[in-house]
């Protein structure tokens, strides 16, 4: 269902783009689309004379003009055009204020999820402080749901970079029932797959503090509940008839935690730049987890992000494409009788449950330990606006132990994929996978609330 789902979009994506490429761009047609901003204009002008009127409505009737004008902009262009502005009405309808359906997956292995969210534009815009928000939830035909709520505070105090100090408000809660589980280490069994289940309950507040030269300081804190179950129905074992205790941390206990951390990020530019030959991003953070129920579980955690991309020949009249390396790092600490539960263990392996996808022609899932390294690159080039190409490689290892985190005997992924986008940003990636002695994977991920040219993207998930 996931594969033929993602196939479907990508092939519709295909054919609106191709169906455009040949169209000619009769006379008169620059009248029509006047018409459609003049007659937005004039019901913009009208809602204002009309009130005060609050937050919510403001953001509807927003909804209501632009989905309207950028529909009218489709009908109001011809040719190539009309693909551009099929893109505008697609980021109206999915992600813009107001109301919205969502399409997409939750995790690895919940098939194709839908929903709805609600995003809710900057208001207070006179006062020192403006805030946005929105509500999510979706499901799965197969019992996957999630839902939650964000809520962005945003400084707006007079700044020459116009940059400002964020905080997010944040509560989401997820039922997984069916996760795959091969055991702990680099070198676990093919032929351990098992399942379990996970609910996850995060209440947190985090925000960002600008610092000169580009850098930011980064800090949250936030509640955390998560808890395993067993999964039965299947003919693939569930976790607790392969695996015990002694082999994996917290197993059949529920945890509770206080979590709060710090940490720096350094981007480089600071805006978003189609004409810049090279971007980064990189950060580091440092987390304690402080158990409050469940035992002994309590531990800290180090991760480390960096991001390069390049642009190739930006100023050439013909794209040549992009190219991008990312690294991460991610270190556990524990204190004498501590463990990680491995539920809360990073995992290598097609796409993890942050919909993180490294060492991608592996089973999704397959490496799980509290230590993890892996590198990325990736070659992507627009082939018809919104359609393009994906090449990539992955490398990476996971490890029980910190000291046996190094480059030595890595494992790798290389393929080749499809991505639709909608201006700057991914709403899906189709790929084919392979590499490595456990075969090939072909799978794809996305989510359609959080394609938004925007860098901040909108929605919960």
């Amino acid at each position: 269902m996931r594969m033929k789902c993602g196939i479907l979009l990508i092939a519709f994506a295909a054919c609106l783009s191709a169906s455009g490429t040949h169209a000619q761009t009769p006379a008169g047609i620059p009248d029509k689309a006047e018409e459609c901003d003049k007659r937005a204009a004039q019901e913009k002008v009208a809602w204002a004379k009309s009130g005060p009127h609050d937050w919510v409505a403001s953001d509807f009737n927003k909804q209501r003009v632009e989905t309207g004008q950028t529909w009218c902009h489709i009908w109001a262009t011809n040719g190539y055009d009309r693909v551009h502005k099929g893109e505008d009405f697609g980021r109206v309808f999915l992600t813009g204020d107001g109301l919205h359906p969502t399409l997409g997956s939750i995790v690895p292995g919940s098939g194709l999820a839908g929903g709805l969210a609600l995003n809710l534009d900057y208001a207070a815009k006179s006062h020192p402080v403006r805030f946005s928000g929105a509500v999510e939830a979706r499901g799965s035909v197969n019992g996957f749901w999630e839902a939650g709520g964000t809520l962005n505070l945003l400084g707006s105090g007079k700044r020459l970079d116009d940059r400002h100090i964020n905080v997010t408000l944040s509560a989401i809660h997820r039922e997984l029932p069916q996760l795959t589980f091969f055991g702990l280490g680099n070198e676990s069994s093919l032929a351990n797959q098992s399942l379990f289940g996970l609910s996850d309950t995060t209440v947190g507040a985090s925000g960002s503090i600008p610092l000169p030269k580009n850098f930011q300081i980064l800090a949250g804190i936030e509640g955390l509940w998560a808890g395993p179950q067993a999964f039965h129905g299947s003919t693939i074992p569930s976790i607790e008839q392969i695996f015990t205790p002694a082999n994996t941390p917290a197993l059949n206990t529920s945890t509770g935690y206080f979590v709060y951390g710090a940490g720096i990020d350094w981007k480089y530019p600071l805006e978003e730049c189609l004409q810049c030959w090279y971007k980064t991003d990189a950060s580091a953070v440092f987390r304690s987890y402080v158990e409050g129920t469940g035992a002994p579980y309590s531990f800290r955690r180090f991760d480390v992000t960096w991001i390069q991309a390049f642009n190739l020949f930006p100023q050439a009249r013909v794209d040549l494409g992009t190219f991008s390396i990312t690294g991460r790092l991610l270190a556990s600490f524990t204190s004498t009788g501590n463990q990680v539960p491995f539920y809360l263990q990073p995992t290598l392996g097609g796409t993890d449950i942050n919909n993180v996808d490294v060492l991608r022609s592996y089973r999704d899932y397959r490496f799980r330990t509290p230590n993890a390294l892996d590198f990325q690159a990736e070659y992507t080039h627009k082939i018809v606006d919104p359609l393009g190409l994906l090449l990539f490689y992955d490398v990476g290892k996971v490890a029980l132990a910190r000291s046996d985190l190094d480059i030595s005997h890595m494992k790798h992924s290389f393929g080749v994929g499809f991505t639709l986008r909608a201006g700057n940003s991914v709403l899906f990636k189709l790929y084919y996978a392979w590499g490595g002695p456990e075969g090939s994977h072909t799978t794809y991920t996305g989510n359609t609330n959080n394609f938004a040219a925007d860098s901040n993207l909108r929605g919960v998930f």
